[in-house]
């Protein structure tokens, strides 16, 4: 039995040229060609949506089962609801639902089995025609004949799972148990029908939870779809996972009314760090950044960046280094992330050219001799400690940053190579600290973390 679509006309355009037409409109070229298994995408009006929902799509990876985990919006059950449709259709044609899998998922979780449910639900159906219009194209050109030719006899079936009241560890379950053979859409909104500065403010958090992977700071009303999205941060946080931006945005940015405003935003999943991420993709463009802001500070100009990476837009913390002929000219950084990373980045670039009081403002004719490194701060993490001789098992190899009252200092853990022993390490952050060598209390706090560097 065939599930006809409900929203046609209304969510999104209900003849399919002109569907196929928007559709295309979204679409951007990917300059970094990552592919990722699991996508967090809105699910309002396309000609709202759209822009972030493709943003997402782009980035999915084609596989034998797409999962779309969405909220149901008019009915109330518990835990998970699926159907007994066999195809859900749009003006773009059929997808055909995995009914195999659903009786596999039904054997092993909670859940209703009901058509029902679906009928007036948009959670679900808005997201099929960007997986038909990205893996079933109707016209492409011969290049892309030629690149999906390998698809030839996959087949791609949908698995669309509603979710009611439950513990968005089920989720987590889910997508653990059919990872091999699956990809993962969270369908979801962001914050509802707040003004347009308190929705940024709320989806700016919400994004930041997201990307840290902090479970526990998810509030009900960021998000309509929060357990799907809790599910696939539990599950990245399980798994050494990342969530990585791709664009975020409210309606108010598309029809200019700001007074009630509805948030929308989309991630990847990268099977590492978001740092490991930007360090592939983007060492370039952030030594780059370094160079162009120390330049244009030298002609009393301020560097502004252009087509800057999604990515980059995330919260973040830096250091930028600074040396001549190896040895040091400047090193200012960060410690915790208070600004886009992109900011806080041009920021240390001046900094450290021009504000470590350990040195002359570096000049005009010093510029083409220096080399830069950059170094991305992990999130940072309390160490708990019984007395030193514990603390000092506990520090290597990490990056420490120490802290007694008000002081406080850091060492990067590329320090580890000027001071490998644990004792001397710690000594010398001590008096970094203005404290004594030997100085021990109960009230002395440590902190560590890691950095991925990016230099010349």
């Amino acid at each position: 039995m065939n599930k006809n679509p409900s929203f046609a006309g209304s969510f999104y355009p209900e003849r399919a040229e002109e569907l196929t037409n928007l559709l295309n409109s979204y679409m951007q070229e990917q300059k970094v060609a990552y592919k990722s298994k699991a996508i967090i995408v809105p699910h309002a009006g396309v000609y709202y949506s759209g822009y972030a929902a493709m943003a997402g799509f782009q980035k999915l990876e084609m596989n034998e089962n797409i999962f779309i985990i969405a909220p149901s919006h008019h009915e109330s059950f518990n835990n998970i609801a699926l159907p007994e449709y066999s195809y859900f259709d749009t003006p773009l044609g059929s997808l055909e639902v995995n009914n195999k899998l659903i009786q596999d998922i039904s054997s092993r979780f909670p859940c209703l089995i009901s058509d029902d449910v679906f009928n007036v639900e948009h959670s679900i159906e808005v997201q099929l025609p960007f997986i038909q219009h990205l893996f079933f194209p109707k016209t492409q050109s011969a290049l892309d004949f030629v690149k999906g030719l390998k698809k030839i006899g996959k087949k791609i079936k949908i698995v669309p799972i509603l979710v009611g009241k439950c513990d968005y560890r089920l989720i987590s379950d889910i997508i653990s148990t059919y990872w091999e053979n699956s990809s993962f859409v969270i369908s979801s909104d962001l914050s509802h029908f707040y003004n347009q500065q308190e929705c940024r403010q709320i989806d700016t958090y919400t994004a930041t939870i997201i990307e840290t992977g902090k479970l526990e700071n998810f509030q009900p009303q960021q998000a309509c779809g929060l357990i799907g999205i809790m599910g696939l941060v539990d599950f990245a946080n399980n798994n050494d996972c990342s969530l990585v931006r791709a664009m975020i945005y409210n309606s108010g940015d598309i029809n200019r009314e700001t007074d009630r405003v509805v948030g929308y935003g989309s991630w990847f999943l990268h099977t590492d760090s978001k740092n490991d991420f930007i360090e592939q993709h983007y060492s370039k463009y952030i030594l780059d950044t370094v160079r162009k802001t120390i330049f244009a500070s030298l002609q009393g100009e301020e560097y502004i960046p252009r087509d800057i990476p999604t990515v980059l837009t995330q919260y973040g913390a830096t250091f930028v280094t600074l040396k001549i002929n190896g040895n040091l000219r400047g090193c200012i950084g960060s410690i915790y992330p208070t600004k886009p990373l992109i900011l806080d980045l041009i920021d240390n670039a001046k900094n450290a050219a021009f504000q470590d009081n350990r040195f002359e403002p570096l000049s005009a004719s010093e510029f083409n001799s220096i080399e830069v490194s950059v170094s991305i701060l992990s999130s940072i993490e309390r160490i708990i400690f019984k007395d030193e001789r514990d603390l000092l098992n506990k520090i290597y190899p990490y990056g420490i940053i120490l802290a007694e009252r008000d002081t406080r200092a850091v060492y990067l853990p590329i320090v580890w190579e000027q001071l490998p022993e644990k004792n001397i390490f710690l000594n010398s952050l001590k008096e970094k600290a203005g404290l004594p060598a030997n100085y021990f209390s109960r009230t002395l706090q440590a902190y560590k973390f890691e950095t991925t560097i990016i230099s010349d």
